[in-house]
């Protein structure tokens, strides 16, 4: 995560993080946008249809999450795991699980995010097998 603009962290991004994955699990888009900054930016890394540098919501949500249902046969979940507070980020852990066909996702991964507002202005994906992550992904 690339920036000189770094807002303290306090409980409220906690709870921000929280909500954020609570609306992703109930597919409640609008409580989700509600999350971000008007031009926040979600990294995703490798080489997958999901993968890339997603600008503003409508990037975020076109590239990211629309896709996640129809490319795991909507049986893709995030379980939020545990959320770490430093100065400056705050770090979710999620647990990510799919299955499509003869294909499984079974991937631990930490979304770095960095705050402005009170609101999440940037995301950075890491997952433990990256390799994994986007096999699934492309169908191999």
């Amino acid at each position: 995560v690339a920036s000189d603009a770094f807002e303290a962290i306090d409980e409220a991004a906690v709870t921000t993080v929280r909500r954020l994955y609570a609306a992703l699990a109930a597919s409640d888009l609008p409580a989700a946008e509600d999350c971000f900054t008007p031009d926040a930016v979600w990294r995703v890394p490798g080489h997958s249809p999901i993968a890339g540098t997603h600008q503003g919501w409508s990037e975020i949500l076109t590239g990211v999450l629309d896709r996640l249902g129809p490319l795991s046969g909507r049986t893709f979940r995030a379980e939020l795991v545990d959320v770490a507070i430093g100065e400056r980020y705050v770090v979710a852990v999620q647990h990510a699980t799919a299955a499509l066909g003869r294909r499984t996702l079974d991937v631990t991964g930490c979304q770095l995010m960095r705050f402005v507002g009170g609101r999440i202005a940037e995301v950075l994906g890491h997952y433990n097998d990256q390799e994994a992550l986007d096999g699934f992904w492309t169908g191999g």
